[in-house]
């Protein structure tokens, strides 16, 4: 589906982000006790649909923030606001997804999205691989803080040489920064097998709090973090679309991390 995107708009790099917010991005919201998606406030739901208030309650501060958003979206898509709830959710409303509970699909699918941008826009010669063991990538070290059962989100190697480590979330809460606990976790043993592997953790994430978690975890303000970069599938839509350019500030985009692929040995 995102190739069909891409090859119909002849996507750049820098436009490609808008593959991921059509097929991820949604207006609606999909009930624990519901049998499929319900519609909302027709508007993103860039945040937990609790924040918005109930269908038919007056507007409040999210909902507000959450139009701004979608204004934003729909110019960057080229389409007028009133089209642009019935164009987001493309992959939630494809026939054999559109019954199934999204709080484990939504994070397959964006983490091989994100393998498959930088297979297409990043370095050639680089190979990615998504659920690597770490044991199997490093046998002989213990990752005591991780669960047996806990993979490599995407191992990025050029000539079978693992020189990328990428973390990828959806979304999170503010209590499981994972993210961190994984860099501090993995780099040691990655750096003794490459001195040059990167870390990188990639989001789509629009609460800044939460973000600064991982933000205060990696250069600039962390120079020496275990943290390289942390990357939003399209930073603008917290800067243009949400207005919050403050403590975001240091977010980089897939397509500069496709760009900074070339550099990875």
């Amino acid at each position: 589906m995102f190739d069909a995107l891409r090859v119909k708009h002849a996507w750049t790099a820098d436009e490609a982000w808008k593959g991921i917010a059509t097929l991820l991005l949604t207006c609606q919201i999909f009930p624990a006790k519901s049998l499929g998606w319900t519609s909302f406030h027709d508007v993103v739901v860039f945040r937990e649909s609790n924040d918005f208030g109930v269908p038919g309650s007056a507007t409040n501060a999210v909902r507000d923030r959450a139009e701004e958003l979608s204004v934003f979206l729909a110019s960057e898509l080229g389409i007028p606001r009133s089209r642009l709830c019935s164009t987001i959710g493309k992959y939630w409303k494809e026939p054999s997804i559109a019954g199934l509970q999204p709080n484990n699909l939504v994070g397959n699918a964006f983490r091989s999205l994100v393998a498959h941008f930088l297979t297409v826009y990043g370095d050639s010669n680089l190979q990615y691989e998504e659920e690597v063991s770490p044991t199997s990538e490093y046998p002989g070290y213990s990752f005591s803080s991780r669960s047996e059962k806990s993979k490599l989100d995407i191992v990025a190697r050029r000539k079978n040489k693992a020189v990328a480590l990428i973390s990828v979330r959806w979304r999170f809460r503010h209590d499981r920064v994972d993210v961190v606990d994984e860099a501090v976790s993995y780099m040691h043993a990655a750096r003794k097998h490459n001195q040059h592997c990167k870390f990188f953790a990639i989001v789509g994430e629009f609460a800044p709090p939460r973000l600064a978690k991982i933000l205060s975890n990696s250069p600039p303000e962390m120079p020496k973090g275990a943290i390289d970069a942390c990357v939003h599938f399209n930073p603008e839509l917290l800067w243009k679309g949400l207005k919050e350019n403050g403590r975001t500030k240091n977010l980089q985009s897939l397509a500069w991390l496709a760009d900074q692929s070339r550099t990875w040995k």
